[in-house]
């Protein structure tokens, strides 16, 4: 199971998919991150800078 402990991120892809519900790219990103997809990997896909959530 991927790691979801950066709250902001989770906050900003959860987000992304309420905005896109009902459409493809909303149920795939969903997909991606019910199922274990890597932060990086969703970032790219949803065209997220990722680099702005990265935790230190």
């Amino acid at each position: 199971m991927a790691d979801r402990s950066n709250a902001r991120l989770n906050e900003e892809i959860e987000s992304k998919i309420r905005q896109w519900d009902g459409t493809i790219f909303g149920a795939s990103l969903k997909n991606m991150y019910e199922n274990g997809t890597s932060y990086e990997g969703i970032c790219k896909y949803a065209d997220i800078d990722y680099e702005d959530y990265e935790e230190e």
